[in-house]
């Protein structure tokens, strides 16, 4: 693929052409040092790509970029390059984007000494452990190469730009999606005497269920069958666990005003019961 400067954004950062003269940002150390429009890029030097960007992105990315240091954006890029590595290569390519934009408010935040508390800390950590460890190494990260001290709490905040990235779709908001995840994850356990085992199978497999019930009804995008009688089965089946269930479809229709299909309530039903507490 050629590749040819069409503007220096940064020195980590240049807008260019390829050979289909779409235009692409892209990220890499020193890659626009020196260089003006015109000149071709070695693509060993190229460390990230995006494809392809509208004249209104491009306009937004310049204003941004132009305002972010070079130091930010290779921190930014190690962050995202590790991230890509863990979750195989499946992130949505804006991440590095959002999570630079957001490194930079929080840098410019920190040198005003304000600083914000992120309530759902606890529940990134427990819901999204994986995610969370990237944002506890991203945050030792951006303090040691930059010689700041960001809190604890941007670990969290990192978390969520990495969990909205793993979604094709970046509808559903992350932080709404945690915030369901912990409703529903109490009301199962205050009526499971409180005794829901994180280190159990079973408690990962309902805890995975969830997440993504959350976002499909975020989404719009339920589960929806005809099949009564596969429903009438496991309510009848599964008492305890149903009357859980309708304590979560009351909460939804509550909170939310979305009500829940039966496709839906019978999984939720099925993962409910193998968590519960058997005397």
């Amino acid at each position: 693929m050629g590749l040819v400067i069409k503007k220096v954004l940064n020195t980590s950062v240049v807008l260019c052409v390829n050979d289909d003269q779409q235009e692409l940002i892209v990220l890499g150390k020193g890659i626009g040092y020196g260089k003006k429009a015109g000149a071709k890029i070695d693509s060993d030097d190229v460390n990230q790509v995006f494809v392809p960007v509208t004249s209104p992105e491009i306009q937004q990315m310049e204003e941004m970029l132009t305002n972010v240091s070079p130091e930010i954006v290779e921190v930014t890029r190690k962050i995202v390059q590790k991230a890509t590595k863990v979750f195989d290569n499946s992130l949505n390519k804006s991440l590095s984007f959002s999570l630079m934009d957001h490194i930079n408010f929080s840098l410019d935040r920190l040198k005003e000494g304000i600083t914000f508390k992120n309530k759902l800390y606890w529940d990134v950590q427990s819901y999204y452990p994986e995610e969370f460890k990237i944002g506890e190494w991203a945050v030792s990260l951006i303090n040691q190469e930059l010689n700041v001290e960001l809190p604890r709490e941007e670990a969290a905040s990192i978390a969520f730009h990495i969990i909205n990235a793993e979604s094709k779709s970046n509808d559903a908001d992350s932080m709404e999606v945690t915030k369901i995840i912990s409703s529903l994850m109490s009301i199962i356990n205050l009526h499971n005497e409180g005794r829901l085992d994180p280190s159990s199978i079973n408690y990962q497999r309902l805890l995975t269920h969830i997440k993504f019930f959350a976002q499909r009804i975020l989404r719009g995008q339920q589960l929806d069958s005809d099949d009564d009688a596969m429903y009438q089965m496991v309510v009848n089946s599964y008492p305890r666990a149903t009357k859980v269930a309708i304590k979560i479809m009351e909460f939804l229709e509550k909170k939310y005003r979305i009500k829940i299909t039966d496709e839906e309530v019978t999984y939720l039903i099925v993962h409910i019961q193998r968590n519960l507490i058997h005397d």
